[in-house]
């Protein structure tokens, strides 16, 4: 088969970058791993907030907080090179690993085009509120989530002719003697391997936190208990990110690290959240605590919780309340499970139906216990210090004792959402080689780029597909034109 364009992956990155190709009068091939009836990857089963204030306008902290998470440290010499115009840069700062503020601002200047276009596409929004807090700020997501994404924008590919090549891998990408990415081998189960002629080829494929190798490779020890926090995860395998890598793409993004929530391990919902563990404490197998529960609203610090606890024997850990949690107003709303929590008298109760170390739950309970301060005004809205005194780790706010008669508890894992390592881009989605020069013909888009150091920035993810999907199409059309 033969066509100007090959894009890898069926999420709203691959979707973008191929309806925007197909626009521009391309020939366009989409390669899907999965089925077609669960097409999508990850995009398929994501909330799809947006970090925006309003359907025009982005949240007020967006560039910074993505500007915070962009790098470890920079040399200041680097620093300054940065504030050249984008073409001015040596190409050793292009192939940085960073998110270098052209990136950033590209992203956000492409934002209110894109959701203008979802709209034109009869994609409505709606508005997304915390789970408990009032005092985080709201969002907005399209009305059905990521599989109203997926399927709608699936529909206008298929009305513009783009082509699609379901249960179908890309395994690895060929270059002429130029060094310019012309085929793609893929497999297939019905067919075995072949080529597949392309002009230009656009990934985005995801991360590989279905790929329990890399996984281990990457993040190392209890890696392996990190599940894919939905099914369409387990088709993010990583080849995308391999394959470039072995054309000489420049990574970026903390490889051994990812974007994390915790969630009920017995749920059999997908993204089976458990949010309510500022309101409680945590502990591990031996009873333990490990973190500070209520260092910060739970929104903000769940994939931090939730990575402490993959590091605890056995990957999981169990969040204790008592039955105070009912006075929390909407509380409901912060534990997505189909499973009830496991409930006891007693602690010994409660560590025999957890099969969990009664002796230290005894005395971590009880030493909890003591060291909350009875002064303070209990606000589940808001942090507000109510906080333990001789107690470590400490409990900063939301503190309050637990009724030892009156117990539950909900198991808790690590799932993954996304991991941060990939490869770097240039602002129009060229893929960048470590000396700093674009890979001709190649582009990438969407989890696949390297933009996230020690934490995600939250609804930026699926946004972040969609805007540097249509650049990849719009860019790796125009390249193909220029080749003739």
């Amino acid at each position: 088969m033969k066509c100007d364009v090959a894009v890898v992956g069926c999420g709203v990155a691959g979707l973008s970058a191929a309806i925007a190709a197909s626009e521009k009068g391309a020939r366009v091939i989409v390669l899907e791993r999965s089925p077609k009836d669960v097409r999508g990857g990850n995009s398929r089963y994501s909330d799809a907030n947006f970090r925006m204030s309003s359907e025009t306008e982005i949240s007020d902290d967006f560039e910074e907080s993505l500007v915070r998470q962009s790098v470890g440290f920079i040399h200041p010499k680097l620093v300054q090179l940065t504030l050249k115009p984008y073409d001015q840069w040596p190409p050793i700062l292009k192939a940085y690993g960073f998110t270098d503020p052209e990136l950033i601002s590209a992203f956000s200047d492409g934002v209110p085009y894109v959701v203008g276009w979802l709209k034109g596409l009869g994609i409505g929004f709606l508005e997304v509120l915390p789970f408990i807090s009032s005092r985080l700020e709201k969002r907005i997501a399209p009305s059905g989530g990521g599989e109203a994404l997926v399927e709608t924008l699936a529909e206008v590919a298929e009305r513009k002719g783009v082509t699609f090549l379901y249960e179908t891998t890309a395994r690895s990408l060929i270059q002429n003697k130029k060094g310019e990415i012309r085929d793609v081998k893929v497999w297939s189960n019905s067919e075995g391997n072949k080529v597949l002629n392309s002009r230009a080829v656009i990934l985005a494929s995801g991360g590989f936190q279905g790929n329990l190798e890399m996984m281990v490779r990457y993040m190392g020890h209890n890696a392996y208990f990190a599940r894919p926090v939905a099914p369409g995860g387990l088709y993010n395998k990583g080849e995308g990110i391999e394959m470039a890598l072995e054309v000489g793409a420049a990574p970026a993004g903390q490889y051994d690290s990812f974007h994390a929530t915790p969630t009920d391990p017995r749920s059999g919902l997908d993204s089976s959240y458990i949010f309510t563990f500022n309101y409680g404490i945590l502990v591990n197998q031996a009873g333990k605590r490990f973190i500070d529960e209520g260092s910060g609203e739970s929104d903000v610090i769940y994939a931090e919780v939730a990575r402490a606890t993959l590091r605890q024997p056995g990957g999981k850990a169990y969040l204790i309340h008592d039955s105070k949690i009912e006075e929390v107003e909407n509380y409901r709303r912060a534990l997505v499970t189909d499973r009830r929590p496991v409930k006891a008298g007693s602690i010994e109760e409660l560590a025999s139906k957890l099969e969990i170390d009664r002796t230290g739950l005894e005395i971590t309970l009880r030493e909890y216990n003591r060291a909350v301060q009875e002064e303070g005004h209990f606000d589940p809205l808001r942090p507000d210090g109510k906080r333990t005194r001789g107690l470590e780790p400490p409990k900063s706010n939301w503190a309050r004792t637990i009724n030892e008669k009156d117990l539950m508890a909900f198991p808790v894992m690590c799932d993954s959402v996304f991991t941060f390592g990939g490869i770097k881009t240039t602002p129009n989605a060229e893929v960048l080689n470590r000396d700093g020069y674009p890979i001709t013909g190649l582009y990438a888009a969407g989890e696949m780029t390297g933009w996230y150091y020690g934490s995600d920035v939250g609804s930026t993810s699926v946004l972040r597909g969609l805007v540097f999907g249509r650049k990849a199409g719009d860019f790796a059309t125009e390249y193909v034109r220029r080749a003739g």
